[in-house]
């Protein structure tokens, strides 16, 4: 009996860490429109929904859309072609999701892609 009351402890103090280890998590996200080319963006929301939501109303466009989201880290955005065509990238470092950005833009087959708009989570 005592084996399963240490067993019942040893998983509850697990899972009220895991509980902690969520709260401390903060996520942002980007929205863009490719109408309009403008975009909006949120850092260090409690969830990413509430990112999602906090971008998508600072973007001015009916057709803003989200670009990508990211957690605990930072998100960049990259337009080419007169903003029609998009690269999005994350990464713990600000720069390498920059540099990911232009990539998929450049995968996407823009010409001229450069980063719009940089944000980290934390």
């Amino acid at each position: 009996m005592s084996k399963r009351i240490a067993l019942l402890c040893v998983v509850t103090i697990l899972l009220g860490t895991a509980a902690i280890a969520d709260r401390d998590d903060r996520y942002g996200a980007i929205a863009y429109s490719r109408r309009t080319e403008h975009y909006g963006w949120a850092n260090r929301a409690e969830s990413q929904a509430g990112a999602e939501r906090r971008a998508l109303e600072k973007c001015e466009g009916r057709d803003c859309r989200i670009a990508g989201w990211f957690r605990n880290s930072c998100g960049a955005l990259a337009t080419g072609e007169g903003g029609q065509v998009t690269g999005f990238g994350h990464d713990v470092r600000v720069e390498e999701a920059k540099e990911r950005a232009v990539r998929e833009c450049r995968e996407n087959r823009g010409r001229r892609c450069r980063v719009v708009v940089s944000a980290c989570a934390r």
